[in-house]
């Protein structure tokens, strides 16, 4: 689909592109494969621009009157899903290819922008930082709930609360921070080559719409480094917390041992029955065994408890 945008959205067809002043445009990877000679893109430059790569950092080719980019965004905080488009740019039109779209991400945020800026005066350079700025306009929200949730166990660590799979959540925090860092690094360099304006494709005065996406990006990015040496000093306080409690569990089986010591001693002394061992044929020699373990005990504990370690 196609929209001129005027003081309201038009749709119109690939036969008027070449008539209107300024469309953007969203399609299928599909269509774009039947329809790129339509949008003024020569063969070499579609082939050579890979429309399945899964990664954040892709190419991005820059011809003499337009822009190719790959982009790759996190839909949600999922890992698994995947919003991948390609950002054709033009002079009087610029056009999202989607790729993969999970539960229409990337069109919804098209949407926004064209919504947005329906009714003004529109180009390229506003466009384009517009969609830009739409992809990461929920960047501070996944930042403030992922942060809250660290929260919620670094507290449950420092008051001692039961936690389940700490080490496998840690885990699966990390991968989406590194996800959603690869994201606005690509993104910052997105910014950047548009800004650099290489092809002389945007007016010199308007590429300055693309500096605040690239400051904003670049305090997401950095907010998410942060977010990832919390998870650091998170398992680093937790293992502390397994230590102290295996110090715990050391000392108490220390004591145990450290009582049972004399009586083991005691019960093995009086356990080789030599017949010159004069408590053997005592009347009170077994109770005074008894007694003398008991006061040996009781001795122990007031010296662990002196000590502090009771």
């Amino acid at each position: 689909m196609f929209i001129r945008l005027d003081k309201s959205p038009i749709n119109i067809s690939y036969a008027d592109l070449s008539n209107s002043e300024f469309c953007v445009g969203i399609i299928s990877a599909e269509d774009f494969l039947k329809h790129y000679s339509d949008l003024g893109i020569s063969p070499s430059d579609v082939y050579n621009f890979n429309l399945s790569a899964d990664y954040f950092r892709e190419i991005s080719s820059v011809t003499k009157d337009s822009f190719l980019i790959s982009i790759k965004v996190i839909p949600d905080d999922e890992l698994n899903s995947d919003g991948r488009c390609c950002l054709y740019i033009r002079k009087n039109l610029v056009t999202v290819i989607l790729i993969s779209d999970t539960d229409k991400y990337l069109r919804k945020k098209f949407y926004n922008a064209v919504n947005r800026l329906s009714g003004q005066s529109i180009c390229a350079e506003v466009f384009v930082a517009a969609f830009l700025n739409e992809l990461i306009s929920d960047g501070g929200k996944r930042t403030e709930m992922t942060e809250a949730y660290i929260g919620k166990l670094e507290e449950a660590v420092i008051n001692g609360g039961k936690i389940t799979n700490i080490n496998e959540q840690i885990l699966m925090l990390n991968k989406k921070l590194m996800s959603l860092r690869n994201c606005y690094e690509q993104l910052i360099e997105i910014a950047e080559l548009l800004g650099e304006n290489g092809n002389n494709l945007f007016d010199s005065k308007k590429i300055s719409a693309f500096r605040p996406i690239e400051e904003k990006t670049n305090r997401l990015c950095a907010e998410v480094n942060l977010l990832r040496e919390s998870l650091v000093r998170l398992r680093e306080a937790y293992q502390a917390r397994l230590d102290l409690k295996m110090n715990s569990t050391m000392r108490l089986l220390t004591v145990i041992t450290t009582l049972f010591m004399p009586l083991t001693l005691i019960t093995g002394w009086y356990g080789m029955n030599f017949q010159s061992m004069p408590e053997l044929s005592s009347r009170y020699g077994y109770p005074a065994v008894i007694a003398v373990s008991t006061i040996v005990i009781l001795i122990c504990i007031l010296i662990f408890k002196k000590k502090k370690l009771l």
